[in-house]
């Protein structure tokens, strides 16, 4: 199942979250998207097309593009304008060289994956809705939370320290399809919070809203 996430910050800027296993899915190698530029372009172009072809966005014109590299996936920020780098029109050929200075930086922030991940929706339903389909074997390797704070409903996942990281993909994969990653982080979340399911969150939810 296709789960690349599209998000229209404003008129000219588009955020896309896409997880390692759905690049996979996609047929790129994880390690092919920094190493080799014409395939780390393709999957770009083929996210753009995507963004164009569900939310009728076009990206003609200079972009201006971010990557930000992620435990479980990629985040990339476009930012359509009419100029971009010190006031002067982009041509295709500094595109390219924008997006392969992106992916770049990108590489060079990944961090391993993380034991402790969040999750955000500002709508419970998507929380139940997820509950359901969360009793597979592969729910067992996590602890989980919940936890709300500035409208924002944020569960957290808690790995055992010696799950596999395909296992880990996964179980994010799935929660990807239900609700958005959080950047933001777990202490000051517990610490300014409200604590609203303290641990188990999906059979606490089940049994409190059962089919």
């Amino acid at each position: 199942m296709d789960i690349l996430k599209i998000e229209r910050v404003n008129d000219n800027t588009v955020k896309f979250f896409i997880t390692y296993t759905d690049i996979e899915r996609r047929g790129f190698a994880r390690d092919e998207i920094w190493y080799n530029r014409e395939r780390g372009e393709q999957l770009f172009w083929q996210m753009m097309d995507e963004a164009n072809e569900k939310e009728s966005i076009s990206f003609e014109g200079p972009l201006w593009i971010q990557v930000q590299a992620f435990e479980k996936g990629l985040e990339v920020t476009v930012t359509i304008a009419k100029t971009s780098v010190d006031g002067e029109q982009v041509d295709e050929e500094e595109l390219d060289s924008l997006l392969r200075s992106a992916m770049s930086d990108a590489e060079e922030k990944e961090t391993e994956l993380s034991q402790d991940v969040l999750f955000e929706t500002t709508d419970f339903e998507h929380i139940i809705a997820l509950s359901q389909y969360a009793e597979a074997p592969i729910f067992e390797e996590l602890s989980t939370s919940l936890y709300q704070k500035d409208g924002l409903y944020l569960l957290h996942l808690h790995f055992k320290e010696e799950t596999e990281v395909e296992e880990q993909e996964n179980v994010m994969s799935l929660i990807a399809e239900y609700l958005n990653f959080s950047e933001q982080m777990i202490h000051p979340v517990a610490e300014y919070g409200k604590l609203i399911v303290a641990n188990d969150v999906f059979t606490f939810i089940r049994k409190q809203f059962p089919n």
